[in-house]
C-alpha cells in the first residue's frame, strides 16, 4: 500500500479540502455490485472508536485560527461525547472564579439534517420509499463556516485549532510571525512529533504529503512546517497547492502597506517552495477571480467562498484522481513528468467545469494559476508537459482532446475516467439544469432533484504562463529594494535576504525560458 497524507492549512484551503473530503466520501458504497472508483486506503485509515465502532478517517492534518472551525470539535462524534476546548480552572487557580464562557456555536441545519439523509440509487428509489429524504440544497447564505458542509469524521489528532488574533490584529503577509507561531505550537502540541508521525507509522509505504495553504494568513507557517517535515524525509515527494494573496503585484503601489506585506509574502513562499516542495501549484485566490464566460453555466456569480472553493476543489480533486485510483501512479511519478528538467518546480491548474466534450473547451478552459482564460486548449502556449483528467467524455471527445493537446506541448499525458464528478448534497446548486448532460433523478414523490454528477476536464501543464506570473512578482521585489522599504518592520526579513529573493525569482523565470526554447518578447 501506498498511503498518502494530507495538510491543509488556512480558511480557504480549508473550504477546498472539505468539498474534497466530501467529493471522497461520495466514493464509497455499499453496493457489492457497484465498482470502486478509487482506492480509499490510499488517503484514508481504518480504526475503532472508543464506542468499538469501526472508522474510517482521513490522513489529514486541518489547521485553521479557532473562529474558523465553527461547531467542529475535536472529537467529531467518534471519541467522546463532548470537547470543550477549555482548561479547567482548578489547574490554574485555587481561589474564587467567575467564569464568563462564550457560548458554543451552534450545528448547522444542513449538519442536523445529515442523519436522515437517505442513500438513492440512480433510478432515485430507496428500499422503505416512505423514510426517503433528500437534503435541501444549500444556498450560500446557509454557510458562514467550512464545517458548515462538512461530511467527514476527522480522528482528534486531524483537527488543530490555532489561537484566535485580536479583532484589530491580522496575520496576514507577515512572514515572521508565521514562522514564530508554528515554533510556538509545534512545541505546545507536538503537530510534527505526535501527530504528524503517527500517521506516518500507520502506513505501510508513506509515499508522500499533499497540501493546500493559504499563503496570505498561513504561507511561513507552512514554510517552516515543510522545513521540519525535510529534516526528517529529506526525499520524499510533496505536491502542493499554494493559494496566493489578493494583492496582484503588477497593480499595487510600494505605498500601500498591506498589499506590499502580502505580495512580497506570495514572492517569499513561492521562493520556498521552489527549494521544500517537489512540485507546486499556485492559485489565484477566489476574491480575485475575474468573472468571465466561463460562468454562463452557472446560476450566480460565485461571490461567496462556499462557491467558488467548490470549483477550486473540484479540479484540484480531479487533476489528482490518477493518484487515488485502483491503477493508479505514485506522487513522484506525477512529480518527475511535470518537472521535465529537473529545475522547474511548478505547475498550472487549468479546466473547464462542466464540460463534457472539445467543443465546450473553447469558452470555458480557465487556468486558475494566472487567471487566464485561453481562446482554446492547446493553442497559444507553448508547454513543456501537460496531463489531462477527463471524467464523462466519449470516446469520441477523447480522441479529440488528445489530437488538440498534440498542438504546442512538448510531452501530454491523459487518464480517462468514465465516472463523472459527483456533485453530494453539500456541493453548491449553482447549474443551470438545461446545460447539464447528467440525468435528472425524481424521487418516490415526484420531485425533480438535481443531477449527481457533472463531466469536467482538469489539466496540470508545465509551460510559458507561469513565468509571467514569477516576473511580476520578481519586478515587485525588485522595485521595493529599489525604494529601500523598511523589510524588517514590512515583511521580517533583512535587506540582503530580498535581494536574494529577488535572484532567486529571476532565475527559475529563466530556467523555464530555456526550457521551453523561446525568448519572450515582452520579458
Amino acid at each position: 500500500m501506498k498511503e498518502m497524507i494530507y495538510i491543509q492549512a488556512g480558511d480557504i484551503s480549508n473550504h477546498v479540502g472539505t468539498h474534497f473530503w466530501n467529493a471522497q466520501q461520495s466514493y464509497f458504497t455499499y453496493n457489492k455490485d457497484k465498482e470502486v472508483l478509487v482506492d480509499h486506503d490510499v488517503s484514508f485509515r481504518e480504526g475503532i472508536s472508543l464506542r468499538g465502532e469501526q472508522t474510517y478517517c482521513p490522513r489529514l492534518l486541518q489547521i485553521d485560527r479557532k473562529v474558523n472551525f465553527g461547531s467542529l470539535s475535536r472529537t467529531t462524534g467518534l471519541y467522546a461525547e463532548e470537547d470543550t476546548d477549555e482548561t479547567p480552572s482548578s489547574l490554574l487557580w485555587d481561589g474564587a472564579v467567575d467564569e464568563i464562557r462564550q457560548d458554543h456555536i451552534p450545528e448547522s441545519a444542513y449538519q442536523s439534517q445529515l442523519d436522515e439523509e437517505v442513500d438513492q440509487d440512480t433510478t432515485g428509489t430507496t428500499t422503505d420509499p416512505k423514510k426517503s429524504f433528500i437534503i435541501p440544497p444549500l444556498q450560500s447564505s446557509d454557510v458562514q463556516y467550512w464545517s458548515d458542509y462538512n461530511r467527514v469524521y476527522y480522528l482528534p489528532r486531524s483537527i488543530h485549532k490555532l489561537p484566535d488574533l485580536a479583532d484589530w490584529g491580522t496575520a496576514d503577509g507577515d512572514w515572521q510571525s508565521g514562522k514564530e507561531t508554528f515554533l510556538r505550537y509545534n512545541v505546545d502540541s507536538a503537530i510534527m512529533d505526535d501527530s504528524f508521525r503517527l500517521f506516518v507509522e500507520e502506513c505501510d509505504t508513506f509515499q508522500g504529503l499533499q497540501l493546500c495553504t493559504d499563503n496570505a494568513s498561513f504561507g511561513s507557517f507552512t514554510n517552516s512546517l515543510l522545513t521540519a517535515f525535510r529534516d526528517e524525509f529529506p526525499k520524499q515527494p510533496t505536491l502542493t497547492f499554494a493559494v496566493l494573496s489578493d494583492a496582484v503585484p503588477g497593480d499595487l503601489d510600494v505605498d500601500d502597506l498591506l498589499g506590499t506585506r502580502k505580495a512580497l509574502n506570495d514572492a517569499l513562499c513561492l521562493q520556498g517552495l521552489n527549494d521544500l516542495s517537489t512540485m507546486s501549484v499556485p492559485l489565484q485566490s477566489p476574491s480575485s477571480w475575474l468573472l468571465g464566460p466561463w460562468t454562463e453555466e452557472l446560476n450566480t456569480n460565485l461571490r461567496s467562498l462556499y462557491d467558488t472553493s467548490a470549483i477550486l476543489s473540484a479540479h484540484f480533486e480531479t487533476a489528482t484522481l490518477p493518484l487515488r485510483l485502483k491503477s493508479r501512479e505514485l506522487l513522484y511519478e506525477l512529480c518527475d513528468q511535470l518537472n521535465v528538467y529537473g529545475n522547474t518546480p511548478f505547475a498550472e491548474l487549468s479546466g473547464a467545469f462542466p464540460a463534457s466534450s472539445v467543443d465546450a473547451l473553447d469558452s470555458r478552459v480557465h487556468c486558475f494559476t494566472t487567471m487566464s482564460q485561453s481562446e482554446s486548449e492547446g493553442k497559444g502556449h507553448l508547454q513543456l508537459c501537460r496531463r489531462h483528467v477527463t471524467r464523462g467524455w466519449t470516446e469520441l471527445g477523447r480522441r479529440q482532446l488528445s489530437e488538440l493537446s498534440a498542438i504546442g506541448s512538448a510531452t501530454t499525458h491523459s487518464l480517462h475516467a468514465q465516472d463523472e464528478y459527483p456533485l453530494p448534497s453539500s456541493f453548491p446548486s449553482f447549474f443551470r439544469v438545461q446545460h447539464l448532460s447528467a440525468e435528472l433523478l425524481r424521487t418516490p414523490r415526484g420531485i425533480l432533484a438535481r443531477p449527481r454528477s457533472v463531466p469536467m476536464v482538469s489539466t496540470l501543464a508545465s509551460g510559458r504562463a507561469f513565468p509571467h506570473l514569477l516576473t511580476r512578482y520578481a519586478n515587485f521585489v525588485q522595485n521595493c529594494v529599489q525604494r529601500k522599504i523598511n523589510w524588517t518592520t514590512t515583511v521580517g526579513i533583512e535587506e540582503d535576504e530580498a535581494r536574494g529573493l529577488w535572484d532567486d525569482m529571476l532565475t527559475l523565470t529563466d530556467d523555464f525560458h530555456e526550457g521551453i526554447g523561446v525568448e519572450d518578447e515582452e520579458d
